[in-house]
């Protein structure tokens, strides 16, 4: 009798653990943004807190409170501003591109056929011109509509952001003053000996690192790089087109390259060569160079990923969860591979060594 009614017992405490379980995440759903970006806020802050706690001697609360104010004068002020002027910069690009702005494009394209070097190509690219200035006019219409309801959603949603915000920060504050009773709750919860799991966690926070300084810093250094040269040069919408950069650093091959270089050549066929050459100049030297020079000294001996894999999980982050997804997507990418690595060094490579010893 005992041995039937313990298994029934067992599944009835599992039955009833899981589903409180599924309530209590039930309750938090409102609130898993908000607890997502102060977890990664925290990940990010975390060392500039422990440097500061440590000079306080130990006063956690003042230095959390420390390095929030850091966080908030120095960043989230900084990009609340970038953020407006963005919205202005698109909302001015919206009401100029307009059919009679098609029209005066398609009329300059017109004109091309009669410079001496582009006479020779321009019979070749006729028919795609052609084809181009029959279905750009309804393309760009849906788009500027898609744009002007987005815009109207963030507008009317405002309030409601500045109090996600809020909540980050009121759960940034918890997250860094009891970072690491945290820590050694998750300890706790991963099954196998002390070592496994130290092992465990630093492989995942290796991988977290990669993905953290070796791309999405990488990408916002080079934005802001951009953004630099293109408001000394004044490029117009010069915050959009930095936007436009950073997203741009995630693509393989010519990156950053694929929003300056066009933006040099527009310069260039509107005969501002001086400004074009500069662009070009400055772009190579500075934003192409952050790859080659400042990433491999963020990344240092973390974990490097292809840009492949990196454009994909950007790419599906943004269409899955919107403008988080840009930093959603390659964490997920991280924990992905952190879960790949842990298989291969705990169940794989084990399994290989006794097929090796057997043979």
């Amino acid at each position: 009798m005992k041995r039937n009614s313990f298994p029934l017992n067992l599944y009835i405490i599992l039955t009833i653990s899981l589903f409180i379980l599924g309530l209590f995440v039930y309750v938090l759903l409102p609130f898993i943004m908000v607890l997502f970006w102060g977890a990664v806020l925290s990940y990010f802050f975390y060392p500039l807190y422990q440097k500061i706690n440590l000079f306080l001697k130990g006063q956690k609360g003042l230095s959390a409170l420390i390095t929030i104010s850091i966080f908030i004068f120095f960043i989230l002020i900084p990009l609340a501003f970038l953020g407006l002027l963005f919205y202005s910069q698109v909302g001015n690009l919206l009401e100029k591109i307009n059919l009679d702005t098609l029209q005066n494009l398609f009329s300059y394209l017109d004109k091309l056929k009669e410079k001496i070097i582009l006479s020779k190509i321009y019979p070749y690219l006729a028919p795609y011109l052609e084809n181009l200035q029959k279905n750009l006019p309804q393309s760009i219409s849906k788009i500027i509509e898609g744009l002007l309801q987005s815009l109207s959603s963030i507008v009317f949603g405002t309030f409601g952001f500045i109090l996600k915000i809020a909540f980050t920060i009121f759960t940034l504050y918890y997250f860094l003053v009891d970072g690491e009773k945290i820590i050694h709750a998750l300890k706790e919860l991963i099954p196998g000996q002390k070592e496994e799991k130290e092992k465990i966690l630093k492989r995942i926070s290796i991988v977290l690192n990669g993905v953290l300084y070796g791309n999405l810093l990488t990408a916002l250094i080079q934005g802001i790089l951009s953004l630099i040269i293109y408001f000394l040069l004044g490029i117009p919408q010069y915050v959009f087109f930095a936007f436009l950069t950073m997203l741009a650093s995630f693509m393989p091959f010519l990156g950053t390259a694929l929003i300056w270089l066009p933006l040099s050549i527009y310069l260039f066929i509107i005969g501002d060569y001086l400004k074009g050459s500069l662009l070009i100049l400055f772009c190579a030297l500075s934003v192409a160079q952050v790859d080659n020079l400042i990433k491999p000294f963020l990344i240092g001996g973390k974990t490097k990923i292809h840009n492949l894999l990196m454009f994909f999980a950007v790419l599906g982050g943004i269409t899955r969860f919107g403008l988080t997804g840009l930093f959603l997507g390659p964490l997920i990418l991280g924990l992905f591979l952190s879960i790949l690595e842990i298989y291969k060094t705990k169940w794989l490579s084990p399994l290989e060594e006794s097929n090796n010893s057997q043979s």
